[in-house]
């Protein structure tokens, strides 16, 4: 796990259950084929859009590069498959079905992007959702360094207008191959693409009805500070790990045996790590004892990662720690690469040949991460989450974070929320178009020890279109052959699942909500809202 995700956000999470026709069911008739009616072994509908000009569309001129017809396979309906490039160099793709439901889905990426992560949307290009990807305005690899970073227009498309004019060009496309546009438009991604979701929401209300945002990843205050943080901590200066994974096991193990139970259940997964009151010092090594212990450095960094980011004067410099029960994923290596590669390209592009992210000073540089985070981040430091005009539009949203993703702290997803909430009319009103769900014991996006395989996009389609507001969503954990090992219900922040005391715990249906009262969830940290 990253900061944007080390399981590869772009792979967006397995639905848990088959859906039913009528869930998915189109939202009015007549819209299956391409407006001409061609038959769809006929490719000339499809063929044809690469003569039509998309050149004028507003801030996203737009070039059609191919456009094939794609037969059938088991995975995939026939469609239309187009490819393009939004200007300057937004490359998309966009596949049309030949049966399709009336909706469009936009996936986002992952890392620092560069490709296309298209198959993010299999989920819903099997129910015949027309679907769309970027690469972000750029060619690169998830982690590869992001040199582009020192163009500032290539800054502004990763910030966000990439996934503005890839849906601006999509819907056009789509109203000239089917001759309509899509009666309702969804957005979903983890990671980078929860930045996107969260971002787009604020920037551009007008795009989407409704979007799933899963562990978003502010690329500045998190590739700047936090990610920084740990790579500090998870590494010594001379680029060894600071823990072997065998410290890693006897840290994670003390930690579930003396908080796992807190929630009633012993069954290695914290449903509020936040409730955790664990000191690594029970582990320092003594004189004469015997047995694996854990140095005093170790004791120190292990702190540093629960307590969070701080400067010399203890003012906290993002939102939240490492979650207790995450230690099992802590990996120093790729949080040191990934730092480096963040402050030279990302932060300091103007510095990237000599930047040494060892050098950075937590007193002096973080204020001059404040610009560059301005570009990346869905909201500039020192200011609130604005969703207003997404609420006054009918939109809704559907944030979840992983229990245990150290990479990206779910703390600071919980202090963006209540920073909504306090702004919206207290948490009661914010439900009502915005849920956010914790998902005790999952890594980023994905992964950890505990059900974290589950289905928002069903959720937010019944939310947008009938009315039907998620909770009690059922997250399952399967094993390596594909078969369930056990399911939970998550429910909507901040009320957690608990057992009901009898019955398989691995059963799902064997737990209920316990309701749970908010407390001061926004951080007092050093980009905390002044305005």
């Amino acid at each position: 796990m990253t900061v944007f995700g080390f399981c590869r956000a772009y792979r967006i999470l397995a639905i848990a259950a088959v859906l039913s026709m009528s869930v998915m069911a189109a939202p009015s008739s007549g819209q299956g084929r391409p407006a001409d009616r061609q038959s769809a072994e006929s490719p000339s509908a499809c063929e044809a859009l690469r003569a039509k000009d998309f050149a004028s569309l507003p801030d996203a001129a737009t070039s059609i590069m191919t456009a094939q017809r794609v037969a059938a396979a088991p995975d995939k309906p026939a469609h239309c498959r187009i490819t393009g490039i939004v200007a300057p160099q937004i490359q998309f793709e966009l596949r049309l079905p030949d049966d399709w439901n009336g909706r469009y889905l936009q996936g986002g990426c992952g890392g620092f992007c560069g490709f296309m992560p298209i198959d993010g949307c299999a989920d819903g290009q099997a129910r015949g959702f027309a679907v769309a990807a970027s690469n972000l305005g750029h060619v690169g690899a998830v982690w590869a360094p992001p040199v582009w970073a020192s163009n500032p227009a290539l800054r502004a498309d990763f910030g966000g207008r990439a996934t503005h004019s890839l849906a601006v060009a999509a819907k056009a496309i789509i109203a000239a191959y089917y001759g309509r546009r899509p009666s309702y438009s969804y957005f979903k991604g983890c990671s980078t693409g929860g930045r996107e979701g969260l971002g787009i929401a604020q920037q551009h209300p007008e795009d989407f009805d409704g979007i799933v945002a899963g562990d978003p990843a502010f690329a500045g205050r998190l590739g700047g500070i936090w990610n920084n943080w740990t790579a500090h901590q998870l590494m010594t200066p001379d680029n060894t790990p600071t823990f072997a994974p065998e410290d890693l096991t006897l840290l994670n193990g003390a930690v579930l045996k003396a908080c796992d139970g807190l929630d009633g259940v012993r069954d290695g997964i914290l449903t509020d790590a936040r409730q955790c009151r664990f000191d690594p010092a029970q582990l320092q090594c003594r004189s004469g004892a015997k047995g694996r212990c854990l140095s005093a450095a170790q004791v120190a960094a292990a702190r540093a990662m629960y307590g969070g980011a701080r400067n010399s004067a203890g003012l906290l410099l993002y939102p939240g720690g490492a979650p207790y029960g995450s230690e099992l994923d802590w990996n120093g290596p790729m949080m040191a690469a990934i730092s480096q590669q963040s402050l030279r390209f990302l932060a300091f592009p103007e510095i990237r040949p000599a930047f040494d992210y060892k050098t950075f000073d937590w007193d002096r540089d973080v204020k001059a991460l404040e610009s560059t985070a301005a570009v990346y981040d869905p909201v500039v430091p020192h200011e609130a989450p604005d969703l207003a005009a997404f609420k006054a539009r009918g939109g809704r949203m559907i944030a979840y974070h992983g229990g245990s993703d150290w990479g990206v702290p779910p703390e600071g997803m919980i202090d963006y929320y209540a920073q909504v909430w306090n702004r919206s009319g207290g948490l009661a009103r914010t439900r009502e178009w915005f849920r956010l769900f914790i998902v005790p014991g999952m890594f980023h996006c994905r992964g950890g020890a505990a059900p974290n395989n589950f289905d928002m996009l069903t959720a937010i389609v019944d939310w947008v279109e009938k009315g039907t507001t998620p909770d009690g969503i059922v997250a399952e954990e399967r094993d390596e052959r594909g078969a369930l090992k056990r399911s939970r219900p998550l429910y909507a922040y901040p009320n957690v699942a608990r057992y009901i005391g009898k019955g398989d715990e691995n059963d799902g249906a064997n737990w209920t909500m316990r309701v749970v009262q908010p407390g001061e969830d926004r951080a007092d940290w050093i980009w905390k809202p002044t305005r």
